[in-house]
């Protein structure tokens, strides 16, 4: 292009500043005035396209800048908050020992007393303790479940970053859209620590209330035969037969 502006522009100097006698002014000389003019105006067609390069390089400088900055129209992130705290209230069955409690530890020294029991109804204590450890295990089995239903919500959130990382325009809605991958591996990561947090607590419960139990089957052990002086017909509990 630059060479056919360059000919066109030659040619019409060439029409417009040569003479009829230029044929005869040439064989003298006197023709140098016409051909230093063409010459100047060659040069002058080159700065002409050399401006306009540039204008078109700075314009080119200014969509890249313009485009780079755009930031993607509508942003996608997880309701991780929401859906820690379902898992967190879902624990929370009955009388389960839930990790989100915020009394878990008084509740699990009025749950757990160890050897030194102080009741009088086994029966009771047992069934209270079967029920607690019943309860925190069908809750951290109901987190998993609520977590597993979320899948498909989480699906949906990383499809749609798929499509704005491979439609993004320019530097900013790229990382932004990075940003917003990134913002989903960390709630990924705060799911997992949740549900092991809920295994982890399920767990100790079961642990502890293994121990409980025999704690318990041991106090109400000694209790039975724990007797007191046959002879003056006192006892304390179980009298192994004494009349």
């Amino acid at each position: 292009m630059k060479k056919t502006i360059i000919a066109a522009i030659v040619s019409a100097s060439l029409v417009a500043a040569v003479p009829p006698s230029f044929a005869g002014s040439v064989a003298g000389f006197g023709g140098a005035t016409e051909i230093t003019q063409l010459a100047n105006n060659v040069e002058l067609v080159n700065l002409y396209l050399q401006q306009v390069q540039s204008y078109a390089t700075q314009l080119q400088q200014y969509q890249n800048m313009i485009q780079n900055t755009l930031n993607i129209p509508a942003q996608v992130w997880g309701a991780v908050e929401a859906d820690l705290m379902s898992v967190a209230n879902i624990v929370k069955q009955g009388q389960a020992l839930a990790y989100s409690a915020t009394n878990i530890a008084s509740q699990f020294e009025n749950t757990f007393k160890g050897f030194t029991f102080t009741g009088t109804d086994f029966k009771k204590e047992y069934r209270d303790l079967s029920r607690k450890t019943l309860d925190t295990l069908k809750g951290a089995l109901m987190a998993a479940n609520m977590q597993s239903d979320q899948f498909a919500n989480e699906e949906m959130t990383l499809k749609q970053l798929r499509t704005m990382s491979q439609s993004a325009t320019g530097q900013m809605q790229a990382i932004q859209v990075g940003v917003q991958i990134a913002e989903q591996q960390v709630q990924q990561l705060q799911k997992l620590r949740q549900l092991m947090m809920a295994q982890l607590s399920q767990q100790n419960t079961y642990l502890a209330a293994q121990e409980q139990k025999e704690a318990t089957r041991k106090v109400a052990a000694d209790r039975a035969f724990d007797v007191g002086d046959p002879t003056t017909n006192t006892h304390k509990g179980y009298r192994g037969g004494w009349r």
